[in-house]
């Protein structure tokens, strides 16, 4: 399923995705689809649910560039506005 993002990052070596978390997302439970064009097109897809039951929050999921594919993109997620970090 295509995230909704609540923020997005880019810098020399990364791309850094915030999106909610009920307590169980981890970066293994996304993949990328790049789509060739000029710029590339990036997507990131949640492909593992978050089962859990604690109070949703914002994190961020960092991802180098290698991983991503490309330097310059343009990204087809939505944005909103998400729910607070937690603090810990």
């Amino acid at each position: 399923m295509t995230e909704t993002l609540h923020g997005l990052i880019i810098t020399e070596t990364s791309v850094i995705i915030t999106v909610t978390s009920n307590g169980c997302t981890e970066k293994k439970d996304f993949k990328i689809e790049l789509q060739e064009s000029k710029p590339p097109i990036v997507t990131f897809i949640r492909v593992k649910p978050d089962p859990c039951n604690m109070v949703s929050h914002s994190i961020d999921i960092t991802f180098s560039l290698k991983e991503v594919g490309a330097a310059e993109f343009k990204v087809t997620n939505p944005f909103a506005p998400g729910p607070t970090r937690l603090r810990g």
